[in-house]
């Protein structure tokens, strides 16, 4: 081999050398990337029956049958031959505590105490003849289904037996006689009836609503009474009739549409919260 092709050969080495040597000095970088996977919870909120419901609401009342007066007013004629109570309009007071009779909670066992004002002249302003107010104190036990008694919205209906005294006054005027008047005390009566009603609520939240409904009234069904009256100036509820014409007396019914809006408290409700599937 010649002088020359040796240089050749070591010239050829040498390069590959260098090739080898910097292709292995070459640096590699790797960059590694960390992501955050982000996962979305669907959650519902369920709330309990409650274990007892405490609602106070007023009423405005309106006379049915024999309670209202004539033209909504005061009829001397008609109060004295005991055709109508002659009270159209009213207002009451209401407080009903409502226990759960089963665990979902649509039939309720209620408790109510009532008063009831009506008063011929609260709205009619046809007084020339006199006028009349009667109170009533009484309370009443009943039965409520409620359609959705978890829910915020709480519809129902419900009927009520009633156990009440009504009395009151009268005032007939006289006013050819120095304008004299004829104050008549009409003594209190004990009296059973029955209520049905339809309403609903309103949860604010898991403790506080509202309610409101109408209601049907008949106080004095049952017990229908009618004594001898004595004094012009006194008699009782009289509400039952007579063979013979009595001054005050006759047949007739304590009768009255309400509606009525108030406040609900709930006890013992929980909120309970469950994770929907995922879609």
């Amino acid at each position: 081999m010649t002088r020359k092709t040796n240089l050749i050969y070591i010239s050829v080495l040498f390069f590959l050398f260098l090739s080898i040597n910097f292709s292995s000095a070459q640096e590699v970088k790797v960059d590694t990337i960390t992501t955050t996977v982000t996962k979305t919870l669907s959650l519902i909120t369920v709330r309990t029956v409650p274990k007892f419901i405490l609602q106070v609401n007023a009423s405005y009342l309106a006379g049915s049958m024999e309670l209202s007066g004539h033209n909504g007013g005061f009829s001397v004629g008609d109060f004295e031959a005991g055709k109508s109570f002659c009270a159209r309009n009213g207002f009451g007071f209401n407080l009903t505590g409502m226990l759960p009779l089963h665990k979902k909670g649509y039939f309720w066992l209620d408790i109510t105490a009532h008063y009831n004002r009506f008063v011929s002249n609260l709205i009619a302003n046809n007084t020339q003849d006199g006028k009349v107010y009667y109170n009533v104190f009484g309370g009443g036990l009943g039965i409520d289904y409620m359609f959705t008694p978890a829910h915020k919205v709480k519809y129902y209906v419900g009927a009520n037996a009633l156990f009440s005294a009504i009395g009151g006054q009268a005032t007939i005027y006289f006013p050819d006689a120095a304008d004299s008047a004829l104050i008549i005390k009409v003594n209190s009566g004990f009296r059973i009836g029955y209520s049905v009603y339809s309403g609903l609520e309103y949860a604010f939240d898991k403790n506080f609503g509202i309610n409101m409904g109408l209601k049907f009234s008949h106080l004095n069904l049952l017990l229908k009474k009618a004594t001898t009256v004595t004094n012009s100036s006194n008699t009782d509820l009289n509400d039952n009739s007579l063979n013979a014409f009595q001054l005050y007396t006759g047949w007739k019914q304590f009768a009255y549409f309400s509606a009525y809006f108030g406040f609900s408290y709930y006890f013992s409700v929980k909120e309970l919260r469950y994770k929907l599937p995922d879609q």
